[in-house]
């Protein structure tokens, strides 16, 4: 038996051969419904009142992924949109998407719909002892064929390199501040990586670590060539990677283009010649580029661009799921009224989720509490949405309970409470509309309550005050990590990676210890079951909104995106291009 699959002892030398089953091993069969359905042609499209017009609001969307038939087309230019380039180059401290999600890889990949571990860059993976892991790197893969490198291969060097970066324990040489390595949960423990031969790599733990494997299945840990810190994180152009694509072109708000890497150890890809993107920062452009065939696929529709798309663009399909990002409010537990649990769970009782969430996405969404519905041991919607704050049935009851709890801790109305949140101003994301509608609903449940606005024109710049826990309130969104655990360790334990709200309990640092060395399945159920209930009544470190839709579209004669289609591919639109290619029908 071995950790990725939690059962049993485990055994001296158990190997897995790239068949190991991970902590997620059902999620995709457990959620939300879905049954993995897939149809030719334009399966899920807006007839008959729309995708998802049927669906009961919170309770998330099935898995529509088209399969596109036709004889496939090597080559050509594969053309998204974005709203600005990356600002952020550096993979282990970057707060969301960058440049490595398109030329790096990762050390392991889940199935997208049963997050069942794959091999990718990671061969096999063995238990040598409980604090003891030993993987294998396949052989032969190549960094991109420019300079320093100029084609070298990439081994077991590089990949310790890595997974001691992704740790931080490369903090204090690099001067850079260990909060800013959020990934590190992803290795939680690791003490020393070491290259024992070019493809193999011994990992030592300070102690076991049950969701080790799963981590390395993250889609924000792609790996980097060990010279990168050297040659610095700051020039695109420098950069060179083992993925599927090469960097080409790089115009600041302008372009980001690829060519693809002719010596990528996936056989027979990339399809496409080249990945570009164009930069459109306004929404309505984004659609009529599509429409007009300026590009190839679009994300993050809503019903209103499905329609609209449909009419000019009959053979366009539509691709859709309940992702693995949650929307949130995370309060920092710093700021004085924070502190009291009677304050968090007041504001837990009195925000109206479907309103919030209903307002941006419609249908599609699912209810999510403290851990994301496609974990198997994760709520469902139907529970979640039958808890004191999230039925909507006992709104009005719970909000009067909200204020008898608000005036109880000494804040009647919510006088002598006056806080800030921060939140990311840009084109298509929810965050400014979820803020100004929490905003009004506070201001409605407690009248003397006082919120103030602070929106950040993009990604870097927010994150910066989000890393350090320098607010009173953010408002964002999390991609879920392919492990519970690892979940839990890094969002609310004390010092976690991503714990930007700085909440600390001893019994919650207490019961992710002892998650984080049980090896049974059930044990570890039944410990994430009892964090879950904790969450909701003892602690309250953040408000979950609710698990978003992902919704995209491609031109008719992409092929290839429903093998990529699932909760678990996070950033799919990214990092999946080389599976997809052109067909003639």
């Amino acid at each position: 038996m071995t950790i990725g699959q939690f059962g049993g002892r485990v055994s001296r030398r158990s190997v897995l051969e790239g068949i190991g089953v991970g902590a997620l091993g059902l999620a995709g069969a457990a959620l939300l419904g879905c049954g993995g359905t897939k149809s030719g042609g334009d399966a899920g499209t807006s007839a008959g009142g729309g995708l998802g017009a049927n669906q009961p609001k919170g309770t998330g969307l099935p898995l529509t992924a088209p399969v596109v038939q036709g004889k496939e087309k090597a080559g050509g230019t594969f053309t998204e949109h974005t709203t600005s380039s990356y600002t952020q180059h550096d993979p282990h401290t970057a707060l969301a998407t960058n440049i490595w999600h398109v030329i790096g890889d990762k050390g392991l990949e889940p199935d997208p719909q049963t997050a069942a571990i794959r091999p990718h860059v990671l061969t096999s993976w063995e238990v040598s002892d409980p604090t003891t892991l030993v993987f294998k790197v396949k052989p032969g893969i190549k960094i991109h064929n420019m300079a320093p490198w100029n084609g070298r291969e990439f081994t077991a060097e590089d990949v310790a390199w890595n997974l001691e970066r992704i740790g931080g324990l490369y903090a204090d040489k690099l001067k850079t501040p260990l909060a800013s390595f959020q990934r590190a949960s992803m290795v939680a423990n690791i003490a020393k990586a070491q290259a024992v031969d070019p493809t193999t790599v011994k990992v030592t733990l300070s102690k076991p670590n049950s969701s080790f494997f799963n981590g390395l299945m993250d889609t924000r840990v792609p790996f980097a060539p060990k010279e990168m810190d050297d040659i610095g994180w700051n020039d695109p152009l420098k950069m060179g990677g083992i993925g599927p694509f090469q960097i080409s072109e790089w115009v600041k708000d302008q372009k980001m283009n690829y060519k693809k890497s002719s010596t990528y150890f996936r056989p027979n890809e990339p399809h496409f010649d080249a990945f570009n993107w164009s930069i459109i920062p306004d929404r309505a452009s984004a659609v009529a580029a599509f429409i007009s065939g300026q590009t190839n696929m679009i994300s993050a529709v809503n019903q209103l661009e499905i329609d609209q798309i449909k009419k000019s663009k009959p053979d366009a399909n539509l691709y859709a799921w309940v992702d693995s990002n949650w929307h949130h409010f995370r309060p920092s537990t710093e700021y004085g009224p924070f502190k009291d649990l009677r304050v968090r769970k007041a504001i837990q009782l009195g925000i109206d989720y479907a309103q919030i969430m209903d307002g941006f996405f419609g249908a599609g969404w699912g209810y999510q509490a403290a851990l994301s519905p496609g974990y198997p041991e994760g709520w469902k919607p139907e529970k979640v949405k039958s808890l004191a704050g999230y039925n909507p049935d006992t709104k009005a009851a719970d909000r009067a309970e909200a204020q008898k709890m608000l005036a109880a801790a000494g804040f009647p109305n919510g006088k002598g409470i006056d806080f800030q949140i921060i939140f990311q101003n840009t084109s298509g994301t929810a965050y400014p509309e979820n803020t100004q509608r929490f905003q009004a609903q506070m201001g409605s449940v407690f009248p003397e309550m006082k919120i103030t606005l602070k929106p950040y024109a993009d990604n870097a710049s927010f994150s910066v005050p989000q890393a350090k826990g320098e607010f009173q309130m953010v408002s964002y969104v999390i991609t879920a990590s392919p492990d519970s655990v690892i979940e839990m360790q890094s969002q609310y334990y004390t010092g976690g990676s991503r714990n930007y709200g700085h909440f600390s309990d001893k019994n919650l640092d207490a019961m992710v210890d002892k998650a984080q060395v049980e090896l049974k399945t059930d044990a570890r159920n039944a410990i994430m079951e009892d964090f879950q209930n904790k969450f909701i009544n003892d602690w309250v470190p953040m408000y979950v909104l609710g698990a978003q839709p992902a919704r995209v579209m491609t031109q008719g004669n992409v092929g290839g995106f429903d093998t990529t289609a699932g909760l678990w591919y996070g950033y799919s639109a990214t990092t999946k291009a080389c599976r997809w290619f052109f067909v003639d029908k």
